[in-house]
């Protein structure tokens, strides 16, 4: 009896040290760093890259980026990127650090929205341009991105306007010019609270393209949070532009509402920090525009792994969309092909190997 308690025992401890080794296989894959789309002088138009840990190139060569679109029709030279390796005790370390800024005073610069054009970034080395490091965005999520980024900017362009002129009314003396002004800084509400919606359907979707990406998830998170927080913004500034401007009479005490307007609208351009403690989040009563924006371009962030680049991939949207974010038939089921169901089949005949063994052994015992 005390040998079967044991074996029973053994085989549990076992299958505990088996199940985190099946279900964690593929956090094993080694990153080096991202490259990330920003902003100089222009929207989308600059790329930082940050890595640690790279061998450096033969001495002689360097590593160069290279930008590529989605299809592998269109690439981009950034330039060579230095490897600084750190000395530690007098000693220079095996590897060392990219600290890359392609910006306006880069050469080849010329303004364009990089990530409009470009979802792949690789590291070329030696005389045959053999990539050494390299990443991509899933071409749909590529889609995605850059539709909810071309709302962006046109939310954008409305929140200036209407900012302008709340400003505006908010300074004036005359009742008549406060309404006109207010009216229209209240005018494409409506619209804003549209395109506001609309983000956050394709940030999901994007994030839907692959699960498995934690800068989709969590980019994805904080546009959908900044994209509520404007439309309650911009719908505040619209019901007190109703409520308490369009029949007020007095100028002084309607250059107050007025002024609660354009707080209203600046927060749902430049976000508002809630809690007070300095900085303006991608979060509920936090993020407005420029916050859906930062977090648009971090659902974009590349994350260099030592790997060439996949094939060249064109987008299957709208016609072939898969339904419910990919999954089978819609209903939440994972797709065909992905991890999961490779680790649980695998996890499940261990489980089914031990409880087999464990059955035998007991058998045995009981007929001794």
């Amino acid at each position: 009896m005390f040998r079967t308690k044991t074996l029973i025992i053994m085989t549990a401890l076992m299958v505990s040290f088996l199940i985190p080794t099946v279900v964690f296989a593929e956090s094993d894959t080694v990153t080096f760093g991202t490259a990330v789309v920003t902003n100089d002088q222009a929207v989308n138009d600059s790329l930082v890259v940050s890595m640690s840990g790279v061998t450096p190139p033969a001495e002689g060569s360097a590593y160069n980026a290279v930008l590529v679109s989605s299809d592998g029709s269109k690439s981009l030279d950034l330039g060579a990127l230095s490897v600084i390796q750190p000395v530690i005790q007098g000693v220079i370390q095996a590897t060392g650090n990219i600290n890359f800024v392609y910006d306006s005073t880069s050469e080849g610069y010329d303004g364009e929205d990089l990530f409009a054009t470009y979802s792949r970034i690789k590291l070329t080395n030696g005389s045959d341009g053999s990539t050494a490091y390299s990443d991509n965005v899933p071409v749909n999520a590529a889609v995605y991105i850059n539709s909810l980024m071309a709302d962006i900017n046109s939310i954008d362009a409305h929140l200036a306007t209407a900012i302008a002129s709340a400003f505006s009314a908010q300074s004036s003396s005359d009742i008549d010019e406060i309404k006109t002004q207010i009216g229209t800084a209240i005018a494409d509400a409506s619209a804003i609270s549209a395109l506001a919606d609309g983000l956050g359907a394709n940030a999901t979707a994007a994030a839907a393209e692959d699960v498995e990406d934690r800068n989709l998830a969590e980019g994805a998170a904080g546009v959908i949070a900044s994209a509520a927080n404007i439309s309650s913004w911009v719908n505040a500034a619209k019901t007190t532009a109703d409520n308490d401007i369009a029949s007020q009479t007095s100028a002084s005490v309607a250059n107050i509402f007025a002024a609660k307007i354009f707080n209203e609208l600046s927060a749902a351009r430049n976000g508002w920090d809630g809690n007070t403690d300095g900085t303006i989040s991608s979060s509920t009563g936090e993020g407005g525009m420029a916050q859906a924006r930062a977090s648009a371009q971090q659902m974009a962030t590349l994350t260099l792994e030592a790997k060439d680049l996949p094939g060249s991939e064109t987008s299957t949207l709208p016609g072939d969309k898969p339904a419910s974010g990919g999954s089978v038939l819609g209903l939440g089921l994972p797709s065909v092909g992905e991890s999961i169901i490779r680790d649980l089949i695998l996890l499940s005949y261990l489980l089914g190997i031990a409880m087999v063994g464990v059955g035998s052994v007991i058998l045995s015992r009981n007929r001794t």
